[in-house]
């Protein structure tokens, strides 16, 4: 792994990861039922961080464009792999965020095991991105965009513990922040 990557912008580059990505991702809005967008947009404002955590995540897509896939086949498999896992994780657990009831806690299924799978499935996609491309500089963008994702999510359970009280804690006691 390179921490500066050779920048080239051709078609064989780690956006094609990113791109795939951000069509599934963008894709999942237009399913979601209206009344269960709003919660999508309750992310609480952190006074900096997440100003830090839009330029990462913007910043880790735009590297990604001119970042080449090393095509080594060991690493660019496993990079697959770990990008599918990462995708399946994120469909399904935003699919159970969206069909969730709007005024309880989403706490089944992938939420009985993480109560971030969201979050953590970008941190899987975003390793499996900088396999792709062995580009430490993206594992070390992606690395800090889930450091602030990490403060956001405190803050959003706190949200969640004064709309959802007690039972909100219990879940909290029972299942781990992401894995």
């Amino acid at each position: 792994m390179s921490f500066i990557p050779t920048f080239s912008f051709e078609l064989n580059n780690t956006w094609i990861f990113s791109l795939i990505y951000l069509i599934i991702s963008n894709g999942f809005i237009f399913l979601i039922p209206k009344h269960n967008i709003s919660k999508f947009t309750q992310v609480p404002k952190i006074k900096y961080i997440n100003t830090a955590n839009y330029i990462l995540y913007y910043s880790f897509f735009i590297i990604s464009m001119f970042v080449p896939i090393k095509n080594t086949s060991f690493i660019f498999i496993l990079a697959i792999s770990i990008f599918i896992i990462g995708i399946l994780l994120y469909t399904t657990s935003i699919f159970y965020f969206a069909i969730s009831e709007y005024d309880k806690p989403v706490t089944e299924k992938l939420y009985q095991m993480s109560r971030h799978p969201v979050y953590l499935s970008f941190l899987i996609i975003g390793v499996s991105i900088s396999l792709a491309g062995v580009s430490f500089l993206l594992l070390i963008i992606i690395i800090l965009h889930f450091i602030s994702t990490y403060y956001i999510a405190k803050e959003e359970e706190k949200q969640c513990i004064e709309k959802y009280g007690k039972k909100y804690k219990d879940y909290m006691k029972k299942v781990r922040m992401f894995i």
